[in-house]
């Protein structure tokens, strides 16, 4: 790591709390949008979200992203270019708690397995987890699930649930967090 660079980024005169923020004075819409962005940067790693912040946000360059966090600057692009597709998809998925979408869920299915399959793969994005969790196998919970969504497609009233669930279903590989996501402390509190 390049000792130069962490002394200027930590330093008090030229230190990451230097580089500017988002400007205040953004109309309402563009506000709200990057509100929505903000809102949703918990739902990736913590280093993604950090890397997103900094450079996104605070202008830092990927090479110098690279020299921080000890990763090559093709790394940093690929991660930040991840992070910034998963941001896209979370945007579009409504964000409930597991009881709301439970309680919604169970005034238009009967079967607890179903239920308990939608709002897993709505928590976990991960079907093999969901499929450890009930206990069964991996193709019979996608079944389930796909089942689900078709006949949720035809419930007006749930077309929120319907539309998340659905990008869930759509991204479930971009969505999937890697087992040691939950491990990574964030490096920027």
């Amino acid at each position: 790591m390049d000792a130069q660079l962490m002394e200027r980024l930590f330093s008090s005169e030229q230190g990451l709390h230097t580089l500017p923020t988002a400007p205040e004075d953004l109309p309402e819409e563009s506000r709200e949008k990057l509100g929505r962005i903000l809102d949703n940067m918990s739902r990736i790693s913590p280093l993604e979200a950090d890397l997103l912040e900094l450079y996104l946000l605070k202008g830092v360059s990927q090479a110098q992203l690279g020299m921080i966090f000890q990763y090559t600057q093709p790394n940093i692009h690929y991660r930040i270019a991840r992070g910034i597709q998963r941001l896209k998809v979370f945007i579009n998925i409504e964000m409930y708690t597991e009881e709301e979408l439970r309680k919604r869920l169970e005034s238009f299915f009967t079967d607890k397995k179903d239920i308990d399959v939608l709002v897993l793969i709505y928590t976990h994005s991960s079907q093999s987890l969901v499929a450890r969790i009930i206990g069964e196998s991996q193709g019979k919970v996608r079944y389930r699930y796909l089942k689900c969504i078709k006949a949720l497609e035809q419930s007006p009233s749930l077309s929120d649930v319907y539309l998340s669930l659905k990008c869930i279903g759509d991204n479930i590989t971009l969505l999937r967090r890697h087992k040691d996501d939950d491990l990574e402390k964030k490096v920027i509190l």
